[in-house]
């Protein structure tokens, strides 16, 4: 039977800085291959967190970019309490330049007036990672481990030929953001057709993949491949079951 904590007692754990520990001894360091988590995020604020898992990934956005998820700091607490260090995802989208966070500088020259220019875009991205870098640092030390920029077609992106390009220097930005920080590894959650969709199947040869969508544990294990949806090598693969997202270490 899953063991579950609920956020109410977490909550209150976490205030008094004792969080519950995993009946395994906390390791700190990555999962090893085969291991079992779950992911959260802002839809999973009202739900008990499981307990009978050794990793978690907590969700840093409340479904967009530069939007913080309100439960943050009761997910990272629960993720801190279970053996390996946590893992983060951050939500990416492409507004374009109608976005009040389009054009606010960053690393690559900008203009603003074209819909979709490329510059404002890696610097749209960088932008996101930083600010959801803060977020979780506010609520404590993002530390070594693993991020996932969320790229997916449940937000805004653009579909034409210059709109693809600039969905894809956002990309780049946010994980060359990620790749900066210390003993962080930065990678993409996507599925096959939404990297199609959104990066037109584009090669980024050394990023890593969390394969997400998969309906059983066996399923998963078969996206667990050397060469992934971007090129670079799966570390994670995902499956939902009964609406809960379950993960497993590649």
């Amino acid at each position: 039977m899953a063991r579950f904590v609920s956020l109410a007692v977490l909550a209150a754990l976490a205030g008094s800085g004792s969080v519950p520990m995993n009946a395994a001894a906390r390791t700190g360091g990555n999962p090893p291959s085969g291991a079992v988590g779950r992911d959260v995020g802002y839809q999973s604020c009202s739900q008990p967190l499981a307990t009978d898992v050794s990793f978690g990934v907590v969700g840093v956005n409340a479904g967009r970019p530069y939007f913080p998820s309100s439960c943050l700091s009761l997910e990272y607490a629960w993720a801190r309490s279970l053996a390996y260090r946590p893992q983060y995802y951050m939500n990416l989208a492409n507004p374009g330049h109608k976005s009040p966070n389009w054009g606010q500088g960053g690393p690559r020259a900008c203009d603003r007036k074209p819909k979709y220019d490329v510059g404002c875009a890696y610097d749209y991205g960088w932008r996101a990672a930083k600010v959801a870098w803060r977020y979780v640092a506010a609520v404590g030390p993002p530390g070594r481990g693993r991020w996932w920029v969320d790229v997916e077609t449940d937000n805004t992106w653009a579909y034409s030929s210059k709109g693809t390009a600039a969905n894809r220097m956002i990309i780049r930005g946010a994980l060359n953001y990620l790749r900066h920080k210390r003993h962080v590894t930065a990678g993409v959650y996507t599925q096959t057709v939404w990297w199609a969709l959104i990066a037109g199947g584009a090669r980024f040869s050394k990023t890593p993949v969390w394969g997400g969508g998969a309906g059983s544990k066996r399923n998963a294990r078969s996206n667990c491949k050397p060469v992934s949806i971007t090129g670079g090598p799966a570390l994670m693969a995902q499956w939902i079951r009964h609406g809960i997202d379950h993960d497993i270490i590649c």
